[in-house]
């Protein structure tokens, strides 16, 4: 199944970028998440042929940015933390909380009689 039409790929980052010091990779300077190839062009000035042969490790190809390491994340990374709710155990909450107060309204209203 594809995805809808007119949408974008926003909730997930799909790529880690790690920038050297050197073409050695010794010492890490920045490491940063991007959702598209797209952002990573934009971010370093590159064209697309030069984000794909970074990826698959053409390092003879592209000696310009042998300093960059790129990374597919496979899962994606979401931007957002996930939460899970357990509806369950909050219904049981929400109840409990109701027959809490049921029976403190019962008992003023015995106390006013």
């Amino acid at each position: 199944m594809g995805r809808k039409s007119g949408t974008k790929n926003k909730s997930n980052y799909h790529y880690l970028v790690e920038e050297y010091e050197d073409f050695y990779k010794d010492k890490l300077i920045r490491k940063g998440y991007f959702m598209t190839q797209a952002d990573i062009q934009d971010f370093y000035g590159m064209n697309r042929a030069a984000v794909y042969h970074t990826m698959a490790g053409n390092l003879k190809r592209i000696k310009k940015y042998n300093f960059l390491n790129i990374e597919k994340l496979n899962p994606p990374l979401p931007i957002h933390e996930k939460v899970v709710i357990d509806y369950k155990k909050k219904h049981e909450e929400l109840l409990k909380e109701q027959f809490d107060t049921s029976e403190s309204e019962s008992i003023t209203e015995s106390d006013i009689e």
